[in-house]
């Protein structure tokens, strides 16, 4: 599961930074997306500014519709896609909840930008065309090599002229619309993100109970039939006179107890292990590698101690990974590397057969959304053949105290 890609501010400038050499501008992909940004800058902002006008009275919708016009016009000069605002905000065309979210600054930017980049771009246009008939005149007829040479060289400072003033231009508009709508973009994908790792956690949080339900009728409630059936006999045994038969039999409703208590331990141990209060994460971590079928090698370092939920969040996802190895890898071998600090990071590594892939309500699409859950993040590398690798990192700012 990936997220939206998002630039930051330092990447965003060194993005639209012009080359060093002049020269160079001509073969600038960026300078002629910058050209061609300018252009529909003109387009989008006449549009805007004639809708604005016209649709004075549904204002709030021209203003929403600009500022996700802007949002994927920055695609143009091959910057990521700002994530667009959702529609349900502007429940009707006049609602004024279409002004806010910087939507109404946004189309002030396009229409100002669309008139300023007018006037230069028309002139640019003018000149460039004006001295390419110049050219065709001067090489069409009898001239001197230097008024050709001449010809070329102002052609060609004009349209570097223009590849810079159009760069200007369309850079300092990006940055503009970038630092107007990336906060409410942010935002819009974080809720987006929280509202899809909700969806998930419920299916997670179902199966989930759905196992314990299933480890309760398989464990615990078998044994207690049995222990039930062995008291059974040894009152008739004892009724029949045969107290050796009886004390088999409460020998055998002895077994089942310490058999039913050793299964509510282990589904107890998985909805909330002991040993991560006792003792940690890390312990907690070693004592159930030791517990998978196939040889695991652990590497643990740093003293960092994460809180509850982070620890709880991290075991889970470590428990759930080992089940899947155990599952359906066909595993040989696995390892565990867990870091104590800031970012906390945990990697379970197995040889099988590799090939999976995280698909929703499923058990690796619950190690993603536990991750996320808790501010982290959660990778899966596992092409087929193998190796795979789970890879996780959350915040943890602070030791527990």
């Amino acid at each position: 599961m990936t997220r939206p890609v998002q630039l930051s501010d330092a990447d965003l400038r060194a993005h639209l930074a012009p080359p060093g050499n002049p020269l160079r501008i001509f073969a600038s992909p960026l300078a002629w997306r910058s050209v061609l940004y300018c252009l529909t800058s003109m387009v989008a902002g006449l549009a805007a500014l004639v809708a604005g006008i016209v649709g004075v009275l549904v204002l709030p919708l021209v203003t929403w519709v600009t500022a996700n016009v802007e949002r994927v016009r920055l695609v143009v000069l091959g910057l990521p896609r700002l994530s667009p605002l959702p529609r349900s905000r502007v429940r009707h065309p006049w609602d004024l909840r279409g002004l806010k979210d910087g939507n109404l600054s946004v189309w002030g930017i396009t229409v100002l930008f669309g008139l300023i980049d007018l006037v230069p771009g028309t002139a640019w246009a003018g000149a460039v065309s004006s001295l390419i008939r110049s050219l065709v005149i001067v090489y069409s007829a009898p001239a001197a090599p230097l008024d050709r040479v001449l010809s070329v060289v102002g052609l060609l400072l004009v349209v570097m002229g223009g590849l810079y003033g159009a760069w200007a231009l369309a850079s300092a508009q990006a940055l503009v619309i970038d630092l107007q709508l990336r906060p409410y973009s942010e935002l819009s994908r974080k809720v987006d993100e929280l509202t899809t790792s909700r969806r998930e956690l419920v299916d997670v949080f179902a199966a989930e109970r759905r196992r314990i339900e299933q480890d309760l009728h398989d464990g615990a409630q078998q044994h207690l039939v049995l222990l039930a059936m062995h008291l059974g006999e040894a009152d008739y045994a004892l009724d029949q006179g045969r107290p050796d038969d009886a004390r088999a039999a409460l020998e055998l409703a002895r077994g089942s107890v310490e058999a039913a208590m050793t299964s509510l331990r282990d589904t107890v141990r998985g909805i909330h292990p002991q040993i991560l209060t006792d003792r940690g994460l890390a312990a907690a971590v070693r004592e159930l590698a030791e517990r998978q079928p196939m040889p695991v090698r652990v590497e643990i370092s740093g003293s960092a101690e994460p809180g509850e939920q982070l620890t709880l969040a991290a075991y889970y996802l470590v428990s759930e990974a080992f089940t899947n190895i155990v599952k359906h890898s066909g595993a040989s071998a696995a390892a565990v590397r867990l870091v104590l600090a800031d970012p906390l990071e945990v990697e379970v590594y197995d040889d099988g057969r590799g090939g999976a892939v995280v698909r929703p309500g499923h058990g690796l699409s619950g190690l993603v959304e536990r991750a996320r859950a808790v501010g982290g993040d959660c990778w899966l590398t596992s092409p087929p053949g193998g190796p795979t690798l789970v890879r996780a990192t959350f915040p943890n700012p602070k030791e527990r105290r």
